[in-house]
């Protein structure tokens, strides 16, 4: 990290631009089958646009979320149902 600083630093102070003024477009089809060239992997090995499959994960939140409330709501009731039996029995 202190590398990748040091370099923004000299840029700064040699005066150059840190990014170009105009970044290179490349042109992708907006439909139909990708060819090669679109789906060659990156340095990291992942295609371009490819993120992580964060569904399944946003799915089991959601189910430990359900089972958290369910499990609150169910010791609610206990807890009422037990305070009911004390008032009634005293």
């Amino acid at each position: 990290v202190d590398g990748l600083l040091d370099q923004v630093d000299e840029g700064i102070e040699d005066g150059e631009l840190l990014v170009p003024s105009e970044a290179p477009v490349i042109d992708l089809p907006l439909g139909g089958p990708a060819d090669e060239a679109t789906l060659e992997p990156a340095a990291e090995g992942l295609l371009p646009f490819e993120t992580p499959p964060v569904e399944m994960t946003d799915e089991r939140a959601d189910l430990l979320h359900r089972f958290g409330v369910l499990a609150a709501v169910a010791a609610l009731v206990l807890v009422l149902a037990a305070l009911r039996r004390r008032r009634r029995d005293a």
